[in-house]
């Protein structure tokens, strides 16, 4: 008998030596691991739960070589740390204490990189697990086995995470010689996320004792919904928390920093010491370092928390990408127009501004478009199962729809039936919508629509079942939606009390030392730049919160484009109509 060439066969004769070459990264490994063998062996015994958390995670690595490429980090993340206490001591340098905890923070975060690979693992499987029961329970209608299904689900582009997991699984099959059921069993230990864990070792179980499969899976779509409901209400109060945290450190710190550096800079500029251009270079870095850098945590602790589409769409943050140099231009731009007098707030406002108006239009474009194909997708399906009723196939059921209203879907709806009448396979017809629409719901909806006619016959109860399903997504999306609006405005409200708390900061400092007889021109020349430096950095925090307000209300960081530009105008706005009743220095 021939044997068979698996393409997991190591001992196959046609592989190039290019395909065992040895990764830099793992010469860096293995170096990192001899040199600190040692101490990660030692520590590895004191975490016998590692081993299991790098199972679960989408590691591959030993425990022993992650704890000496942990070690390893640390003690170069003790350069910075010696440099802070070097600054915090001898120049009494505040920002130098945000360099004593990278050594501690660099040891604590890879400690717990295999915790937060699972939390990726397990959040990545969370939004797909509704379309992945459905495909599976239209394969189990049709009388595919589990094998067969494993097989096709690898394959499948839209369901990525789950893809993988097909893949651990038929590699467990193909490699080390398990059975199916041993193999899914295993998978169903390993896997992080409880309700996909728990849909696969009761698929098991099912399987084993020859129960109904197909009813299984029906009752196990109608409690992942519910647990898509908890588990959207959990992510709603956890991004509550962290908006609360936000604050405190944006706003509440901010302005306290803001305060602090402005007295600094004016009664220092007032002493003619060298007080204030310190302070105000350190309002700068405050703005251009930590409030970013706070903002960047915050976004990636949220991503973290919230379902989450596994494609996105790029070219909103291409042309921001594109357009950074208009706020590089409007920073330089006052030193070579001198006949107008604008301030400097002023012309970085429009550079800040400028630069995300395109990507907010284009994602405001998409998303719009995006919601309203989705919103109206559950009707056409709905629609298809009752003239199905009829006997009618379901070519002929698509173009029995081409004339009824669905807004934007019925574009897409009447393509369809002009492609079908021209006698294109319904299989053309469908991969030709799913690549017309950037939706990834309205893909995996139309995805699973096509299975249903090739697998299962497309009869009126998978059809009814289908439409079901797509309204309760529709349902879901849209109460997540509005339990997270509220949070856009958050950050609305941080970053007018900035600005606002700033002039009115500055005009009550400034107006004892203006309104005193005889005052010195020291006293009061540096309080135009002053000024403009505090109320620039004002503006640059409103428009950073903008980005953190999209992705806290609306999923999405494309979607703060348009907040960045609204936080700047209103900004903006607020400094002139404030600056009527409390005029600035000038």
């Amino acid at each position: 008998m021939k044997k068979s060439k698996n393409k997991f066969d190591l001992s196959r004769s046609d592989l190039k030596p290019e395909e065992f070459r040895i990764t830099f990264t793992d010469r860096f490994i293995a170096f990192t691991f001899k040199l600190l063998k040692g101490p990660s062996t030692w520590l590895n015994k004191k975490m016998p739960q590692l081993r299991d958390d790098i199972m679960k995670s989408n590691l591959a690595i030993s425990p022993e070589a992650l704890i000496s490429l942990v070690f390893f980090f640390t003690i170069i993340g003790f350069i910075p740390t010696i440099l802070g206490i070097f600054t915090v001591l001898m120049y009494r340098w505040i920002f130098g204490l945000f360099l004593l905890p990278i050594a501690p923070l660099i040891f604590a975060i890879g400690i717990a990189t295999p915790k937060l690979s699972q939390s990726s693992r397990s959040g990545a499987l969370d939004h797909e697990l509704p379309f992945v029961i459905g495909y599976m329970t239209t394969l189990a209608g049709g009388g595919i086995s589990p094998f067969v299904t494993l097989k096709r689900l690898s394959n499948v582009d839209l369901y990525p995470a789950t893809a993988k997991e097909a893949k651990r699984i038929l590699m467990d099959i193909d490699v080390f010689g398990m059975d199916p059921i041993s193999a899914l069993d295993k998978a169903a230990k390993n896997i992080p996320n409880k309700a996909f864990s728990d849909f696969l070792g009761g698929y098991n179980s099912v399987l084993k004792s020859g129960g109904d499969v197909v009813s299984y899976m029906e009752t196990k779509l109608r409690d992942t919904f519910s647990y898509r409901t908890i588990k959207m209400k959990n992510a709603v109060e956890t991004i509550g928390t962290f908006a609360e945290v936000y604050i405190a450190l944006a706003v509440i710190l901010g302005i306290s920093f803001f305060v602090l550096f402005a007295v600094q800079s004016i009664l220092g500029g007032g002493l003619g010491g060298g007080g204030s251009s310190m302070s105000l270079n350190n309002v700068v870095l405050f703005s251009t370092l930590f409030i970013p850098l706070i903002s960047i945590m915050f976004i990636y602790f949220v991503h973290s928390v919230q379902s989450r589409e596994p494609f996105t769409y790029y070219k909103p943050y291409l042309i921001f990408s594109a357009s950074l140099w208009v706020i590089v231009l409007m920073v330089f731009l006052p030193q070579f127009i001198t006949f107008i007098n604008i301030p400097f707030y002023t012309w970085l406002s429009l550079g800040l501004i400028i630069s995300v108006v395109p990507a907010a239009i284009i994602s405001y474009r998409d998303s719009s478009h995006k919601r309203a194909v989705e919103s109206m997708l559950s009707s056409f399906l709905a629609d298809i199962a009752e003239i199905r009723k009829t006997g009618l196939a379901p070519e002929r059921c698509i173009e029995q729809l081409a004339e009824r209203k669905y807004g934007k879907l019925s574009i897409y709806v009447k393509n369809m039936s002009t492609q079908l009448s021209w006698g294109v396979p319904l299989r053309k017809v469908m991969i030709n919508f799913s690549n017309s629409v950037r939706s990834w719901l309205v893909r995996a909806t139309a995805f699973i629509l096509l299975e249903v006619v090739d697998v299962g016959g497309g009869t009126v109860k998978m059809f009814g079942s289908l439409a079901d399903f797509s309204q309760k997504i529709n349902e879901t999306e849209k109460q997540k939606k509005s339990a997270l609006r509220p949070f856009i405005f958050i950050p609305y409200f941080g970053a007018i009390m900035i600005v606002v708390t700033m002039i009115m900061m500055i005009y009550f400092v400034t107006l004892p030392m203006t309104a005193l007889p005889g005052s010195g021109v020291s006293m009061v020349a540096n309080l135009p730049l002053i000024t403009s430096t505090l109320l620039s950095s004002a503006i640059l925090q409103a428009w950073i919160m903008g980005f953190v307000a999209g992705k806290m209300g609306e999923g999405n960081i494309a979607a703060g484009f348009k907040h960045s530009a609204i936080l700047v105008i209103i900004s903006l706005v607020a400094i002139y109509i404030t600056n009527i009743f409390f005029p600035l220095p000038s």
